[in-house]
């Protein structure tokens, strides 16, 4: 009797310890250089290093994942063990997610086609007259409904970049919000010309700071890990030397 009860005690730790270690998802989106697939699918870009740092240093078996954003975004939201980058941090996002470590910044602006009209824009409620791109799910989204934007009537939601570069060279949109470090890789990855655009406005007040967040409930072994991981790679000098592989000015730590 004493024999099976150990049997059965063994067994029940054995499936526990499988429940509780699940596996880690790591979801993100087509952002050049900072992430995206090669011709040969392979996934690479400046935070893909970083990341992939970090899961070696920590010894986390996980692949990442590019996806649609909306849809990163939703999996990330709902499912436990999922991380998620480069994500802006805003207020709105500030309770919904575990945020471990800034991994970038970047700056945002609004854009159109050099020639088009001369649009004046001081602040972002002059931009309410013209038609305005965005990605859905994105924090722009988030940032031009709350200053009263409508979809529909001057906002004008994609899934995809190529999306959203196509309605703007199209003239479906005479704007399209985008930042300072993406635009031109987008744009003639939609093999469209870059030269085309004009920056109108810069976003004063937008969050700017690129994170790698945890969905809710995730193990707080794993975020603690990669927090302690994250601030290693910035203090040896390897975080630095990953950014300028690719050409990117080092941000504020």
């Amino acid at each position: 009797m004493i024999g099976i009860i150990t049997k059965l005690l063994a067994l029940f730790f054995l499936f526990s310890s499988i429940a509780i270690a699940q596996p880690v998802r790591i979801v993100t989106e087509k952002l050049p250089p900072l992430q995206f697939s090669q011709a040969d699918g392979a996934i690479t870009g400046a935070m893909v290093d970083i990341v992939n740092l970090l899961l070696q240093k920590t010894n986390i078996d996980a692949n990442i994942e590019i996806l649609p954003w909306a849809r990163s975004y939703q999996i990330a939201l709902e499912q436990e063990n999922t991380l998620i980058f480069s994500m802006l941090r805003g207020e709105d996002r500030e309770d919904k997610f575990i945020w471990i470590g800034k991994l970038f910044a970047i700056n945002s602006y609004l854009v159109s086609l050099k020639g088009n009209q001369d649009f004046q824009i001081d602040k972002i409620d002059d931009a309410k007259q013209y038609s305005v791109g965005s990605i859905r799910q994105d924090l722009a989204e988030t940032y031009l409904r709350k200053h009263g934007f409508t979809e529909g009537k001057n906002l004008y939601l994609s899934s995809n970049y190529k999306v959203l570069w196509q309605m703007l060279f199209s003239g479906r949109t005479e704007l399209a919000f985008t930042n300072n470090i993406l635009w031109k890789y987008e744009i003639e990855d939609t093999q469209l010309d870059p030269s085309q655009i004009a920056i109108n406005y810069q976003i004063p007040d937008i969050a700017s700071d690129l994170y790698l967040a945890a969905s809710l409930g995730t193990d707080e072994k794993i975020i603690n890990q990669l927090r302690k991981a994250l601030a290693e790679i910035k203090s040896d000098g390897h975080y630095q030397q990953i950014l300028q592989k690719w050409h990117l000015k080092t941000t504020a730590q």
